[in-house]
């Protein structure tokens, strides 16, 4: 039976972060946008540890390096790195062509040093990021848990003291290290599974009663730094893979030949969003500038509903199609 939890974290976290956050700065372009900066940036840090933390626990459940494991360190690199390079090569050329991003991030970027050098990238920040944490992979993910903890906290510690010393350091790059590092220990002895005895009410009851929290912790947000968005988006990871987890459990974790037509469906759409979501990520900031050379409505309402009613679903399919694409070719 297929585990629907992680894709529907995907799936929540890449629809907050494209669907609203960034397309808000395209709704309201001249105003309205520092108010929410505070909140929605511990979401955005959030959403982006849940995805890191997802990848180092997948991988760190798949692989093993090194003492009694057998997984060759090249052919994890071939396969993980060529997954995403080219894409984001040709993510990164592309947003620099249209103005979005300048020479010099873009080329702090291609090069991955943008994690401690600036400028950074707009956007495609994120994607170096992920690219050191699959490096550091064969150094922490083995077969004795002992060693995945030991190595974790010597190289995260290692990454302390360097941003103590080096400033310009990004702090995201830290705060996804240390969640991708989580995911990576925990793969070898946690399976993240919250489970209820009580029924479908008590699943909804604790459901609602984490998004209530969230609320709460965003609403703080607003009044702190943006430190303590790191912190506040640090509970949030957990917060939104337990929401996610209840949500699957709730629609999506029945045996196939027991679910309804809702629920093949639901889980068919989740896959597919899920699939897509690294590209909808690399490519959608193209996809928005080019649905504004077609149509660039004054109105913010008119304009909501136009990107996200319409252009957002383009951009979902023609991600998937363009990793499909990518995928095929590449094997």
């Amino acid at each position: 039976m297929r585990d629907y939890r992680f894709d529907v974290a995907r799936v929540v976290c890449m629809t907050y972060i494209i669907a609203f956050l960034h397309l808000y700065a395209y709704v309201y372009p001249q105003g309205r946008y520092a108010f929410y900066i505070p909140a929605c940036g511990m979401l955005a840090n959030a959403c982006l540890g849940l995805f890191t933390f997802i990848s180092g626990y997948l991988l760190g459940r798949k692989y093993q390096f090194g003492n009694d494991g057998n997984t060759a360190v090249w052919a994890f690199y071939k396969k993980r790195l060529l997954r995403i390079i080219p894409l984001f090569w040709l993510a990164s050329i592309a947003l620099w062509m249209i103005g979005y991003n300048d020479a010099e991030a873009t080329a702090n970027g291609l090069l991955c040093v943008s994690p401690f050098v600036t400028p950074t990238p707009r956007t495609l920040w994120y994607i170096p990021v992920i690219m050191w944490c699959y490096l550091l992979t064969p150094l922490i993910s083995r077969s004795r848990v002992r060693w995945r903890v030991l190595s974790c906290l010597f190289i995260f510690g290692l990454l302390v003291v360097a941003r103590l010393l080096f400033p310009s350091i990004d702090n995201r790059f830290i705060f996804n290290v240390f969640f991708y590092f989580v995911g990576v220990v925990s793969a070898a002895c946690f399976d993240w599974k919250f489970s209820f005895r009580h029924g479908t009410v008590i699943k909804t009851l604790v459901v609602w009663g984490f998004i209530v929290i969230v609320a709460v912790l965003l609403h703080a947000s607003l009044l702190n730094s943006a430190a303590a968005q790191m912190v506040l988006g640090a509970i949030g990871v957990f917060a939104i893979l337990f929401v996610c987890d209840a949500i699957s459990k709730l629609f999506f974790d029945s045996r196939p030949q027991h679910q309804n037509a809702f629920q093949s469906l639901g889980g068919w759409v989740i896959g597919i969003v899920s699939y897509a979501s690294m590209a909808c990520y690399m490519f959608h900031r193209l996809f928005y500038w080019a649905a504004e050379q077609v149509w660039n409505p004054a109105d913010a309402s008119v304009k909501w509903l136009f990107m996200a009613g319409l252009v957002f679903p383009v951009i979902i399919a023609l991600s998937y199609a363009i990793q499909k694409l990518y995928d095929h070719c590449r094997l």
